[in-house]
């Protein structure tokens, strides 16, 4: 008779879950690995994000860290720049604090008194130094004009409108300078309402209001597998990620209610006669005859900014028609010309140089 065979060898229920979940760990380490490092595998990119250092625009001289942002005929005595997220209860984000007794000192030994209020391509930290700050090749020749420079990196017209009204109003300058339009759309662009901020949409709402979100989205960031999960399923509808499809109505509520806000802060500009000028700053997306470095800076953008194209189309077009005549219009102003972009909105110094010249312009 034949022997029966041996019972094939069996694992515990609990073994079985162990080689389960280390299979989980491993393919979830491999999957985050490969998707962080897909990028480096493609094709080299057509566009290069170039810094000032290795721009090659800039001199030595220029490059200086050592040197001051602003001059003293800048306000550099009288703000302090302030790294990491500073929050204002009234503007928003705040990395600026100004010295107001400071301020009001500086103006009233000068002849003509500026301040220059708009989001980050106004706030131009791209600058190394003040040498090739806007606030130098605006009044950097003529010893009349002081000047200060207090635009917010995200900030959009409201938020200036409620920096005006705080610390501005009170100093009496001669002009005030908003270059706005990009920020004007940064919250639908991250599904947040048209009215709202981009730092509050992107996080400072949930951290006030929603905790747990704020982290929970926190943690998606920080995971390539987990944001290539949420874009694709959508079951995590996080307001730190970018909307590829925009509803075009909320593009138009949100450039109402830059008109709207606009109209507000001429008036209160004329009751205490101070003169405001408003400019809507140029974006490379919106180029009709754009230099090369300018296409491929903008086909760059678009591919992690899918509907800015439609975005600033639409919007821009609602706030012309609707306040054409009370804006000035500086969207075509780098029309053409070469290596003046660093990304769609933000500059190095022809770019500087050229926005410089023209909000001095604006003041003749």
């Amino acid at each position: 008779m034949i022997a029966d065979r041996p019972d094939r060898e069996t694992f515990r229920p609990a073994v079985k879950l162990t080689a389960a979940i280390l299979l989980l760990v491993l393919f979830v380490v491999l999957a985050e690995v490969l998707l962080r490092f897909a990028p480096l595998l493609d094709a080299k990119p057509t566009w290069v994000r170039k810094d000032a250092a290795g721009s090659g625009f800039y001199t030595k001289e220029e490059l200086r860290r050592d040197l001051p942002r602003y001059t003293e005929r800048q306000g550099g005595d009288c703000i302090e720049i302030r790294a990491g997220m500073n929050w204002d209860p009234r503007f928003g984000f705040a990395s600026k604090k100004l010295n107001k007794d400071c301020a009001k000192k500086l103006f009233s030994s000068h002849k003509t008194s500026v301040v220059l209020l708009g989001g980050s391509a106004m706030d131009n930290a791209e600058a190394p130094n003040y040498l090739t700050s806007l606030n130098t090749y605006a009044f950097g020749s003529d010893p009349s004009y002081a000047s200060l420079n207090l635009a917010e990196s995200g900030a959009r017209h409201s938020n200036m409108l409620s920096r005006f009204l705080h610390e501005v109003v009170e100093l009496h300058p001669t002009y005030v300078v908003f270059l706005d339009g990009f920020n004007e759309f940064n919250s639908i662009r991250y599904g947040g309402e048209p009215e709202d901020d981009f730092y509050w949409t992107a996080g400072v709402k949930d951290r006030v209001t929603s905790p747990f979100l704020f982290l929970r989205d926190r943690l998606v960031e920080s995971s390539s597998l987990l944001t290539l999960l949420a874009v694709k399923t959508g079951f995590i509808n996080s307001a730190r990620m970018v909307r590829s499809n925009i509803d075009p109505r909320r593009i138009e509520q949100a450039a109402e209610y830059y008109v709207k806000t606009r109209a507000y802060t001429e008036a209160i500009c004329k009751a205490y006669a101070i003169k405001c000028v408003f400019i809507i700053q140029p974006i490379a997306l919106l180029e009709k005859t754009p230099s090369e470095s300018t296409r491929q800076a903008s086909q760059a953008h678009l591919q992690s900014f899918p509907a800015d194209l439609e975005v600033y189309r639409v919007g821009y077009d609602y706030i012309f028609s609707k306040a054409g005549d009370k804006v000035r219009d500086a969207t075509h102003i780098f029309e053409g010309k070469d290596d003046i972009y660093l990304d769609v909105v933000h500059f190095h110094k022809g770019g500087s140089k050229l926005i410089g010249e023209y909000i001095r312009s604006t003041l003749e």
